[in-house]
């Protein structure tokens, strides 16, 4: 683990480096900002509000700083084939709704850093993410596959479907799916060991439409299915839902 944690960070650390030429060249920039309907906690079947910021800038080349929702990611190369890194911030559990899950440790906020590359080709893009844990909560690393079609449907709107699968090691899914006497707390909750697997499948689709010259409407949907011991935990087999739904509105600005 500490041999991947380390790769992931020197390959963080050398792509900042390598984009730093790109930030004097010619460059349009996005702002945005909207809503979300979440789980409170992964595996919950409570809902809460959260707020979705957006940002992106985007040179000629394809290359972009991008900003959405709690993933920062810097793409070096070209539009066609997209590299660089990744910093994302994941939610604590805490003050949940569910009484039962409240009552064990609280999981507090994590940082997590790593690396992407996809390829893009005319509206297909297929892409791998590999993300460690920097702020030593839960000091697991996570793998995603992804894939997603454009599909203009005229000069003013596109659908975006897109599909991924997230693979988890043995830290992660020990903090946030596994009760042990480490973590139980009062809850009463049946212990449940937990290891690195494929916790879940995303199917989503995303709709863009053109209001003005300058501003888009974008409604992003997501369903994600539980997986093996993430679906097998308590906190989700006996007090949620290995059933996820998520639903964003933004309204984006470009510049």
């Amino acid at each position: 683990m500490r041999k991947v944690k380390i790769i992931l960070i020197a390959i963080l650390a050398v792509s900042f480096l390598t984009a730093l030429p790109m930030f004097a060249a010619d460059f349009k920039t996005s702002l945005g900002l909207g809503v979300g309907m979440v789980p409170d906690y992964e595996g919950s079947d409570d809902y809460e509000a959260v707020v979705i910021p957006f940002a992106k800038v985007l040179w000629e080349s394809g290359r972009y700083v991008l900003l959405d929702g709690n993933s920062l990611r810097i793409n070096i190369l070209s539009d066609e084939w997209q590299f660089g890194p990744i910093l994302q911030y994941r939610r604590e559990r805490d003050n949940v709704d569910n009484d039962r899950v409240d009552n064990m440790d609280d999981i507090d906020a994590a940082v997590e850093a790593g690396a992407f590359l996809a390829y893009k080709s005319g509206p297909w893009l297929l892409g791998i993410d590999a993300v460690t844990d920097v702020s030593n909560e839960h000091d697991g690393y996570l793998i995603t596959l992804r894939g997603a079609y454009t599909a203009k449907l005229s000069q003013y709107a596109s659908l975006t479907p897109f599909i991924s699968t997230t693979y988890a090691d043995d830290d992660y899914m020990e903090t946030y799916f596994q009760v042990d006497a480490d973590n139980v707390g009062s809850s009463g909750l049946e212990y449940h060991d937990a290891e690195a697997c494929f916790k879940d499948v995303r199917m989503g689709l995303t709709a863009d439409y053109d209001i003005t010259d300058q501003a888009i409407i974008r409604i992003t949907g997501v369903y994600t299915k539980l997986l093996d011991d993430a679906k097998d935990s308590p906190i989700v087999d006996d007090e949620g839902d290995d059933n996820q739904m998520y639903l964003g509105l933004l309204c984006i600005f470009h510049f």
